[in-house]
């Protein structure tokens, strides 16, 4: 099979796109050839069956000139491909469809997100086939979509041999956006001051802001941490490099994702994958945490109580009952969101 992916950025040192240049890479192993048609390249070192093409963007002159470099590179591409796997971008889909149709080329569609935006039922309606992480990450019915796990290289997110050291410390790492509800971690803690005991442990918050981003939110949270005087146990660390994500969830011994229903964050897998047992606010991973769910989950990503009085019970076990708890829920995580998983079943899928 010959494979021509659309996405947004190819670049392996990208914090929150990094996984792309992943996804080639493995894709590529399963492929008789790989084109990548991306709306920025960055650094990348893929194997010698990829072409990676840029539209533009790093090289300014706005959209004009990008639109130019994606039908530069569809008619590069396109006439020696088999299917096209268009990663996220619904507009892709639509400016592709033409020239795919006049191809014969089946479009495939990766899309996991809480919103459809204003062009994804149209997208919907010119794809073969539709692909997304978990029942709950495609915001529209349709019978074609296939939940295919969220992909995550297994030998990048490992646990560590040696425990995390004294004292714990709590994180709660993803973009720096309100709906990640970072300050009931803040909250937390201090209520975690004063209500049980202050309990040794350190607590960080660790992303940075996306482009198109509420600005005001990282003052927010500063501000938080000054008005529950909470600043000598709470810190913020910034933008976490992809490469460096890893051993971040590694220095933890308790992660928090927030997020509320519809963002089945790879975030929270990632650290779920690191050992670190993560307490989540969404539903949805009910099944990866087993028998420890009333233990991991709180009912909403504001319930700061409810996330207080999970932290204290999970930092009054020992580093080996945590350890425990988190091995249980990697091997559920790692049967379901690999990416050697992943890629084989859309490999399969476009092959249909």
């Amino acid at each position: 099979m010959r494979v021509l992916m659309l996405t947004q950025k190819i670049d392996r040192d990208d914090d929150m796109l990094g996984f792309t240049h992943d996804w080639a890479e493995a894709l590529a192993a399963r492929v008789e050839r790989l084109d990548v048609l991306a709306l920025e390249v960055g650094k990348h070192s893929l194997p010698a069956n990829v072409r990676v093409r840029s539209m533009g963007k790093e090289e300014g002159g706005g959209r004009p000139r990008e639109l130019a470099g994606f039908y530069r590179g569809m008619a590069s591409f396109l006439p020696h491909v088999d299917v096209i796997f268009v990663h996220m971008i619904p507009l892709y889909v639509v400016l592709a469809a033409p020239l795919a149709g006049l191809y014969r080329k089946p479009i495939t569609l990766w899309y996991t997100h809480r919103s459809s935006g204003s062009l994804l039922p149209l997208a919907m309606r010119l794809v073969r086939h539709i692909a997304t992480a978990h029942p709950t990450t495609f915001p529209l019915a349709d019978p074609r979509v296939r939940a295919l796990g969220h992909g995550i290289r297994l030998d990048a997110y490992q646990p560590d041999d040696d425990p995390p050291a004294d004292p714990p410390l709590v994180l709660s790492l993803a973009r720096l956006s309100p709906i990640k509800r970072h300050e009931t971690l803040i909250q937390a803690a201090a209520i975690l001051r004063d209500r049980y005991g202050d309990p040794p442990a350190r607590f960080v918050i660790a992303g940075g802001r996306p482009g198109n981003g509420d600005s005001s939110y990282p003052d927010f949270l500063r501000a938080e941490i000054e008005r529950l005087r909470v600043g000598d146990r709470v810190s913020l660390w910034g933008a976490i490099p992809a490469d460096g994500v890893a051993a971040v969830f590694r220095e933890a011994s308790i992660a928090l994702n927030a997020s509320p229903p519809g963002l089945f964050d790879k975030a929270a897998l990632e650290g779920m994958l690191c050992a670190v047992p993560t307490i989540v606010a969404n539903p949805a991973f009910d099944d990866l945490l087993g028998d420890h769910v009333d233990l991991l989950r709180i009912p909403s990503g504001d319930d700061a109580p409810g996330l207080a009085e999970r932290l204290a019970a999970l930092l009054a076990l020992t580093p080996e009952q945590r350890r425990a708890i988190g091995m249980e829920v990697r091997a559920r995580v790692a049967a379901g969101h690999s990416l050697a998983n992943l890629m084989d079943r859309l490999v399969a899928l476009m092959g249909e």
